[in-house]
């Protein structure tokens, strides 16, 4: 049918009219848009015309204290700054990925992002150059999805703004170039120095570069200052062509209320009111120990804790890569980044979780290269607090000794803690005599350095400290490659190694490289390099144990115990002739620590027999391939992860990436090693543990929000007691009326001597016969026992009172100090069989020193598997092969002569004649103590007075072991028992 024509035209007027309202209204748009910062761009732009906004007047960060900066530029995020100063802006707030089923799938919340005009000129030039300095990115950060804000009025939008993550350019702040900061809504200056030592909200070098690091700018090799660490594109902003990227939202986020939060919005509310209630400590205080403390260790007075020289925190550990090529080493805050455990929505990574739950905060095991290293001896190694009340009592005994020579007592103190440093502190002390090589040596007094308050952490002379803290820090290894011999020395290269690489004289690889165990072709090495300028290159010498050696074969003077220079037969000594510094090469020497040593003379070594069958490495031993947990029912044979957790392939799309093949991060089926370095140092942790404000080390992971790291590590030294260290086996048999004979076998399991490192370390048994409870409900009775302790972990003899050799008590009859013989026959519970070396110096008296080790009384610690006299092979001889055999008592002993790391002890036992003989019990317990108590007697001697004798003291006395794994001073290693047979 016809349309009338009145209807005609009336449609007609209609689309005249409404063509003519777009020609209005898009005259008018350009005019619009540019109100609001985002004027339409020509094709071919000049950027010096385009109106881009107004810098900030903010400084640069580099130039003020990280307070200092945050105070002017919360200021300056809170008003909104930088709206007002006309920035460009993106169009709209945009996802950074999906979100699905209540999660963000982004790496990002919801956000919209203004560019500093310098930043908009870089982009219009093609990304090509450097941004410079002062130029910013702030990221306005919404709750995901975007779709929630799309009717949002731009007035209104601002009430949803919950955070946001700034990028400052300043290329004199790090390799990067970027200072980055990451603050909530409202956010206040936080004081992270002060106990709980909150992670920093900004700074050089954060966690941020893990995935900034995956970007490329146009041609840019890797590490050139040109590549930089921004994802911006033209196409998210507005007034210019293209259309941002977009990813899946379903309606989920209507429900609204099982929403997962992001770890970024975790970490940053977590930061937000940081420091605005009380001081935890007051409310927790410090645990307390026995009262029995102080009768045993009364030569310091109780300390309080405001009176203790407490360790800088974590916190002031801070040293970033830069392109000044004198830096050798970073602190593990850096490495952190990239190879931490890592939780929803992209992990769990290098995390196994102990239940359902794998949000940020989730319980479970952390096994990362970082998690596991800062809970472990090496990652403590530069904050232990017997270590430093150790070269306190040191500095004390030389002062005394020297007194008549001051100026010689000086410089041995000083070489004396410069050499503890080189491990202790080993990438504060390099780098120390890097930047100073005509300089004094490296003291102690460097590790309490921080930045002045008007600096940044770690930046200056800060750095040693830093460096120092970190103790055996990522690089100190990851560096390591083996010393080249001149071809003009004929030695065998393993004797070369020994004489020149111990104490912790390892040699450092080529500058600007660093190394891992998996062939280059088959590592991501793109991020890394781009994010710290360190190359990453495959290098066996990582599998090898000379990796450990030099920390672990230690050679040091007796300085009681001066040479004669006119007798020239010292000359031929191989350990003084490898002392490399000159004031110690005035005294004999002696091996202080032979780990390596010891693992040579075993059946395990693989440098000497490269094709043993047997060999296991220290790091076959000590990084563990899998994970158990008998409580959740985990048992991993091999882990199977990533090594890395940048922003790789897996991530949602993203502009200006590197090529995917360069982010293509494996999973490792085999090859993936624990940094773990099992060990059976629970004392420490524990200090670590109930301390840490005092220590400096806060226990709640950054990047995972895990709070049970260090239990785990407890946890784990307590299983490889138990399931590693020894095997015991105990039999028992009537030797006539009331005589019974127990014959106890311990056998060694590990790769060296147990115990083995520092001299002082100890372990002992304990054998008893018990009387089984009497029905109903009655003790049990221990009617004889050798080995017994108090909760001091001070052995005790028969009247329950501690032995007279615990403390080397003087015999009344001979004048001569009491100690524990070893025994192949044990007939009173005053005699007790120890696992120890004891030492004499130039006078007599035992003692507990690293220098004036003069005289071996006594070496009985249990041998290796497959030890020989004679050793491994020509390789290994002299001095270096006298330090791994027995002592006097324990080398005229046969099972320390057939190789199989066992000993046997006879018990020779009378009971008591009013017992019941039928029900008897023989237990025998294995017991280790990483700190035994004559040790810390002496230390409180020695130094009374000094800062790091009395924190040492502090942390002893206030211990509560109740209910830990190293209950009464003592951790239980392995245990046996068996029913006495009736007599006939």
């Amino acid at each position: 049918m016809d349309v009338p024509l009145w209807r005609r035209r009336w449609w007609q007027a209609t689309a005249i009219g409404f063509l003519a309202m777009l020609l209005i209204c898009g005259g008018f748009l350009p005019r619009m848009t540019a109100r609001s910062g985002g004027a339409l761009v020509p094709s071919n732009p000049d950027p010096q015309t385009l109106e881009l906004g107004r810098p900030s007047d903010l400084p640069l960060p580099s130039r003020v204290s990280v307070a200092q900066f945050e105070e002017k530029l919360f200021t300056f995020l809170n008003e909104r700054q930088y709206v007002a100063l006309g920035w460009r802006r993106d169009k709209s707030v945009r996802d950074t990925g999906p979100y699905l089923e209540g999660r963000s799938f982004g790496t990002h919340p919801a956000v919209r992002v203004y560019y500093s005009p310098g930043v908009i000129r870089w982009l219009l030039n093609g990304r090509a150059g450097t941004i410079p300095d002062g130029e910013m990115i702030i990221k306005e950060q919404y709750p995901a999805p975007a779709i929630r804000h799309r009717a949002t009025l731009e007035g209104d939008l601002p009430y949803s703004l919950e955070s946001w993550t700034v990028m400052v350019k300043d290329a004199a702040g790090s390799h990067d170039g970027w200072f980055w900061s990451n603050p909530a809504k409202g956010q206040r200056v936080v004081d992270n120095h002060v106990y709980p030592f909150a992670d920093p909200i900004s700074g050089f070098g954060l966690a941020c570069i893990r995935c900034h690091a995956a970007t490329q700018s146009p041609g840019a090799e890797p590490a050139h200052p040109a590549n930089e660490f921004t994802f911006a594109a033209l196409r998210n902003i507005e007034g210019f062509p293209g259309t941002p990227l977009t990813f899946k939202s379903d309606d989920s986020w209507r429900r609204g209320a099982n929403e997962a939060k992001t770890e970024a919005v975790v970490k940053t509310a977590a930061t937000a009111d940081a420091n605005l209630g009380p001081d935890p400590r007051s409310a927790l205080g410090h645990p307390q120990s026995g009262a029995g403390f102080p009768s045993f260790f009364d030569a310091i007075k109780p300390v309080e804790r405001a009176q203790l020289a407490v360790l800088p925190p974590v916190t002031h550990d801070w040293v970033v890569t830069n392109r000044d090529r004198s830096q050798e080493f970073l602190t593990a805050n850096q490495c952190m980044s990239c190879h931490a455990g890592l939780l929803a929505p992209f992990g769990p990574t290098m995390f196994v979780p102990t239940g359902t739950n794998v949000e940020y905060g989730a319980e479970g095991w952390d096994v990362s290269p970082y998690g596991e290293w800062r809970w472990t001896p090496m990652g403590l190694a530069g904050r232990d607090p017997i270590v430093f009340a150790q070269i306190e009592s040191e500095v004390q005994a030389l002062c005394k000794q020297f007194e008549s020579d001051p100026s010689r007592a000086g410089k041995l103190c000083a070489t004396l803690a410069d050499t503890c440093m080189r491990c202790h502190g080993s990438m504060g002390k390099r780098q120390f005599a890097i930047d100073h090589p005509d300089a004094s040596n490296f003291s102690v007094d460097h590790i309490h350095e921080i930045a002045d308050p008007a600096g940044h952490p770690g930046h200056g002379d800060a750095k040693y400290g830093a460096l120092a803290r970190d103790g055996v820090s990522c690089v100190v290894c990851h560096r390591m490659q083996p010393p080249a011999q001149p071809s003009s020395d004929h030695r065998p290269y393993l004797q070369y190694f020994l004489e020149t690489a111990n104490t912790g004289n390892y040699h450092l690889g080529k500058k600007g490289e660093i190394y891992g165990p998996f062939q280059d072709n088959e590592i991501a090495s793109y991020a890394m390099e781009h994010a710290t300028g360190l190359k990453p290159k495959q290098s066996a010498f990582l599998k090898s144990s000379q990796l450990c050696a030099s920390c672990h074969t230690v050679v040091l003077p007796n300085v009681d115990r001066p040479l004669d220079h006119t007798d020239l037969s010292h000359q031929g000594d191989e350990l003084t002739r490898g002392e490399v510094v000159p004031e110690f090469r005035k005294f004999h020497h002696h091996v202080e620590q032979a780990t390596y040593l010891e693992w040579l003379n075993s059946e395990y070594e693989n440098e000497i027999d490269l094709q043993n069958p047997r060999a296991k490495s220290c790091q076959d031993c000590h990084m563990s391939r899998g994970l158990k947990d008998e409580t959740h029912g985990i048992d991993l044979a091999q882990l199977r992860s990533k090594i890395a957790v940048i922003q790789d392939t897996t991530y949602p799309e993203a502009e200006n990436l590197v090529a995917s093949d360069r982010l293509q991060v494996r999973t490792r089926e085999t090859g993936f090693r624990r940094h773990n370095f099992s060990g059976l140092n629970a004392f420490l942790l524990e200090m670590f543990n109930q301390f840490d404000d005092v220590l400096g080390v806060p226990k709640t992971d950054y990047m995972t929000g895990s709070k049970q790291g260090i239990d785990h590590a407890v946890d784990h030294i307590a299983r490889t007691a138990r399931d590693d260290v020894a095997s015991l086996a105990v039999t028992a048999d009537w030797q006539g009326p009331n005589r019974l004979t127990a014959r106890v076998v311990v056998a060694n399991k590990v790769g060296h001597r147990f115990p083995s490192g520092v001299g002082f370390r100890r372990a002992f048994l304990e054998l008893a016969i018990v009387a089984p409870a009497e029905p109903p409900r009655g003790p049990e009775r221990i009617v004889w026992a050798s080995g017994q302790t108090n909760d001091q972990g001070v052995l005790l003899g028969a009247d329950g009172q501690p032995l007279a050799t615990e403390f080397f008590a003087r015999d009344p009859g001979t004048g001569r100090q009491q100690f524990q013989q070893h025994h192949e026959i044990i007939t009173s519970p005053n005699q007790v069989q120890v696992y120890e070396t004891l030492l004499r110096d130039a006078k007599g008296g035992f003692t507990t020193s690293f220098v004036r080790s003069c005289e071996t009384v006594k070496d009985n610690r249990l041998l290796p598997r497959g030890w020989r006299r004679e050793g491994p092979g020509p390789a290994l001889t002299g001095r270096y092969l006298q330090a791994t055999h027995p002592g006097p008592g324990a080398s005229e002993d046969p099972r320390y002569q057939d190789g199989s790391g066992s000993d046997e002890v006879t018990y020779r036992i009378e009971l008591p004649s009013a017992i019941d003989l039928s029900r008897l019990q023989v237990r025998a317990t294995l017991y280790y103590q990483a700190i035994p108590p004559y040790f810390l007697r002496n230390l409180f001697e020695t130094a009374p007075d000094g800062p790091a004798t009395r924190r040492l003291h502090h942390l002893t006395s206030q211990l509560n072991l109740k209910g830990t794994a190293i209950e009464d001073w003592k951790l239980p290693i392995t245990s046996a028992r068996c029913t006495v047979k009736p007599q006939p």
